[in-house]
């Protein structure tokens, strides 16, 4: 198979990496999967049809009943996959958010619509507001300087979501530079 070219492969033809130690949350991705749609491309090593990159994309498209996946097949030997498998998981591990860049973008995408297919929830955006109240940072030492923006967090059963909404759009509609957002878990 030719390199760098992309392949819309039959999903049944590939193969999870027996040694990939990677344990992905699918339902998380399928989540996005159905919110994004299917992005990006699985690496696949073309000699023996182990997926390098993408394996849990590929167990929730299985899942999802798609019949063809995006692929790059690359050529490597045994050795060069089990690298290349382990680069892929690494980086992702040794990755960090901006919790300034983060909460901003959160904010956004809740004003926009709702957190559904990002892989965050409602659970994670406390976690997140509690970590940027308790710890400083670098860029702005939150806990010595006073906040430009307060931000609430309303817990409430979902069969009340409209209510709920309703009665902070009506008590909030007359306070300048109140924004509302919302997500749900």
């Amino acid at each position: 198979m030719q390199q760098n070219i992309l392949h819309h492969v039959p999903v049944d033809e590939l193969k999870s990496h027996p040694e990939n130690a990677r344990k992905g949350d699918l339902e998380k991705i399928m989540a996005s999967m159905r919110a994004n749609g299917f992005f990006g491309a699985l690496v696949v090593q073309s000699s023996t049809n182990y997926i390098l990159v993408g394996n849990h994309r590929w167990q929730a498209a299985k899942r999802m009943g798609m019949e063809t996946v995006p692929v790059l097949f690359i050529d490597c030997d045994a050795k060069q996959a089990r690298k290349i498998m382990l680069a892929d998981n690494r980086s992702s591990d040794l990755a960090t958010y901006d919790f300034d860049e983060l909460g901003d973008l959160l904010k956004k995408v809740m004003t926009e619509s709702d957190l559904g297919g990002t892989g965050f929830d409602a659970i994670d955006l406390q976690k997140l507001i509690g970590e940027v109240i308790d710890e400083p940072n670098e860029k702005r030492k939150r806990n010595l300087e006073p906040f430009h923006n307060s931000y609430w967090l309303v817990k409430a059963p979902i069969t009340l979501q409209g209510v709920v909404t309703e009665k902070l759009n009506t008590a909030l509609a007359q306070v300048d530079g109140v924004e509302i957002a919302s997500a749900t878990h």
